[in-house]
């Protein structure tokens, strides 16, 4: 096995114990790297490390560092006395400053429920569980005599946290991980979130959930078994998110679901409205709820009219931009609906090298959350803009819905060097005025759906027209078996998982446009030349 592809699996499936382990990185995009170096500045060393412990068992100093989240990163390896030993993770965290590492012994665990607190630039609240992957559980909350607190991990208008080495099980009503911001009572947003070597499995709700929560990444982790939604679900118009590297598995609606959700949005801001200034203009919560006359632009127009402050980006405004969502496993999601990788009122950003495969219903799809239908318009302000769609694999034998999907006014979309395997004539569907400024081809697909989408100039130089079985002959090894095995304490690699790298003579290897393509590939390698997909080798 390559070394970076040993070091990709190693960050995803075999987290290391913390204590005197070197930390190595696999290869990263050029422009993830700028994200990261840009949006998220972690200290170089804690300011103090409390433990929390079930039954005591704390050491009295550890030798640990600060997690690195780029190749360029150099935090030092540091000995560090044990300020303060705790029962509870509840506990560890209302004392904690910013800087401070809470490392958490293995056992199981209530969660925690923080508000209006953080840590700061340069000195995240870090919570890391100290141990074998799997060994350190939260599945319960914070308080279990609370039967309201339904999520385990549940931060409201906070900020500054690193979440690293957990496992999330058995939120029934909820999700292992939920911030928010609470707009409509606080008027801000949660922001800067680290999520990373997190296994969130068997949750009711979902894996993790974000809404009014911009600064997030989120990467190296599972998220396996939502029992009614999302793997994963960003919504609440949060921007500048990060979400690489993760497997999304089995779970109900979507494995990635991001829903800027201009509908709730403008609940949110009439809301908030109503609790800080009591002067809704006149309108009603009839009129701003579903199907109300009211949008979101004369909510804003009511807010403007106060001379409130300008709340900038922290704003509930129904649409989400600048996300990366790069070298995801999305598979065995969907059998209740929803895409692989649904988006809803996304903008400026780029999906590339996911590999998605043997789902329920479409791969990836974007769409407005039928605001404009809701709201009796025409077309929508809130389709997917200028969105890259690059290099992603789409693999299933059937499905109800086509496996790549623009609807509802997405617009200014770059579509290329895709593999989109499904036998249906809508296998690449854009509708509903999604033909305006699309840039698309260098595909493989079976056939293309246009529908109500003026402004269409077509698809370039795409190979159409094949069976199920002529396409799987481009792969070493196609399968829909899962991609890891849950039988323990951590999921491992399945070792039957499909292998959807191009066999050499594949055409698939040359029929890419090498111009628009990602550096690397899903498994960090670089990419020679023209392949298409997710896997350049």
């Amino acid at each position: 096995m390559r070394k970076w592809l040993f070091m990709f699996v190693l960050a995803m499936f075999l987290v290391p114990q913390p204590i005197g382990f070197a930390q190595s990185l696999p290869p990263a995009e050029p422009d993830s790297e700028a994200f990261i170096e840009a949006n998220f500045h972690l200290q170089d060393y804690y300011q103090s490390v409390r433990c929390v412990s079930a039954v005591g068992s704390c050491p009295s100093e550890v030798e640990v560092q600060v997690p690195c989240l780029t190749a360029q990163c150099e935090h030092p390896l540091m000995t560090y006395t044990i300020q303060d030993t705790y029962s509870t993770i509840q506990s560890a965290a209302d004392e904690a400053q910013a800087g401070d590492l809470i490392i958490i012994m293995p056992g199981h665990y209530g969660g925690v429920q923080l508000e209006e607190v953080g840590g700061d630039e340069g000195a995240y609240i870090h919570f890391l569980g100290w141990g074998d992957a799997g060994t350190v559980v939260v599945d319960q909350s914070a308080d279990p005599s609370k039967s309201w607190l339904r999520h385990w991990f549940y931060f409201i208008d906070a900020h500054h946290y690193i979440i690293q080495n957990l496992a999330f099980e058995g939120a029934d009503d909820g999700a292992g991980i939920f911030v928010s911001g609470y707009f409509s009572e606080t008027g801000h947003f949660s922001h800067h979130f680290v999520v990373m070597d997190v296994y969130s499995h068997d949750n009711g709700e979902w894996g993790l959930h974000s809404t009014a929560t911009s600064y997030l990444l989120v990467q190296d982790s599972i998220f396996t078994h939502s029992g009614e939604e999302h793997g994963a679900y960003i919504s609440g118009s949060g921007d500048h998110v990060l979400i690489r590297r993760n497997v999304f598995q089995s779970n109900e609606l979507s494995g990635l679901q991001v829903n800027a959700d201009p509908q709730t949005a403008t609940m949110e801001l009439f809301y908030w409205l109503q609790n800080s200034t009591g002067d809704t203009c006149g309108w009603s919560e009839e009129d701003a709820d579903y199907g109300g006359s009211a949008g979101w632009q004369d909510i804003k127009a009511c807010y403007d009219e106060q001379g409130l402050p300008d709340l900038g980006e922290f704003i509930e405004d129904g649409i989400s931009e600048d996300l990366i969502i790069e070298q995801n496993v999305i598979t065995d999601n969907g059998s209740g609906g929803a895409a692989g990788i649904n988006l809803a009122s996304v903008r400026n950003s780029v999906v590339r090298n996911n590999l998605i495969y043997g789902n329920g219903a479409a791969g990836i799809a974007c769409w407005d959350n039928a605001y404009a239908e809701e709201k009796g318009l025409a077309s929508s302000v809130y389709g997917c803009h200028a969105v890259d769609i690059l290099n992603n694999t789409i693999v299933d034998e059937a499905g109800n819905r086509g496996a790549l999907i623009l609807n509802h006014d997405a617009r200014d979309m770059r579509v290329y060097n895709n593999i989109i395997i499904r036998d249906r004539y809508d296998a690449y569907e854009v509708a509903v005025n999604s033909g305006s400024g699309l840039q698309s081809g260098y595909n493989y697909y079976f056939a293309q759906s246009i529908d109500e989408s003026p402004g269409f100039r077509g698809d370039e130089q795409s190979l159409t027209g094949f069976s199920i079985p002529e396409a799987l002959t481009h792969f070493v090894n196609p399968s829909f078996d899962l991609w890891v095995i849950e039988d323990g304490d951590w999921p491992n690699l399945n070792s039957t998982r499909p292998d959807y790298r191009l066999v050499t003579d594949s055409v698939l290897r040359q029929a890419g446009n090498a111009e628009v393509a990602p550096v690397l590939d899903l498994y960090g390698y670089p990419r020679a030349g023209a392949e298409i997909g997710a896997i350049a080798q």
